[in-house]
């Protein structure tokens, strides 16, 4: 039986690489930027934000964080372990499914699950907040879905059952639309 040693990949500019031992509390993720030739190589790197693989800025914000490391400490880093959040903004159009019902809507805000103040205004969705949408028909011109006093339906949406729609622009076929135009809705009666 022979030994084989397995053939190390050679780490190149542009390659995203995670420390193999923590220095600190937590192992830093990196983009590979430069790397130094010699005795032993060196890789200088942007860190990373572990959730989305933005990169992270200097608290003087000066610009992104560098660090280097020898090629040796580090691995390629594996990019099926990242799964990748939905990100909605206000004004996205989006289509809410559940049992068998899809409502579309038009994203106005978002609302903690513990009614606290949600920070996905400045800093982004976070992920969890609910969304507070305008019910939306998806025939031409995207018109408001509105009660007997006017008023628009506004519904909560939750991220797990949401999917973001297509917008098809004006065309010789009509106005502004949804790709997806299928939906149902039901329409509410007052009972005597």
């Amino acid at each position: 039986m022979t030994n084989q040693k397995k053939s190390k990949e050679v780490l190149e500019v542009g390659d995203l690489v995670v420390e193999k031992k923590a220095r600190s509390k937590k192992k830093r993720i990196g983009e590979v930027i430069f790397v130094r030739e010699g005795r032993r190589r060196k890789l200088e790197m942007i860190e990373l934000n572990k959730h989305d693989l933005s990169p992270l800025n200097r608290g003087t914000m000066e610009g992104p964080k560098i660090f280097s490391l020898f090629d040796s400490e580090c691995k390629k880093l594996k990019l099926l372990s990242f799964k990748k959040e939905k990100k909605f903004q206000i004004g996205d159009l989006i289509r809410f499914t559940k049992r068998n019902r899809s409502r579309f809507g038009m994203i106005t805000s978002f609302i903690h699950p513990d009614g606290l103040y949600s920070d996905s205004f400045e800093k982004g969705y976070n992920g969890k907040d609910f969304l507070e949408c305008i019910e939306i028909l998806p025939k031409q011109g995207l018109p408001r879905r509105k009660d007997e006093k006017d008023k628009p339906y506004i519904f909560l949406a939750t991220p797990e059952h949401t999917k973001e729609c297509l917008v098809i622009p004006m065309d010789e076929n009509g106005g502004v639309r949804i790709k997806e135009r299928k939906f149902s809705y039901i329409k509410k009666t007052c009972a005597d």
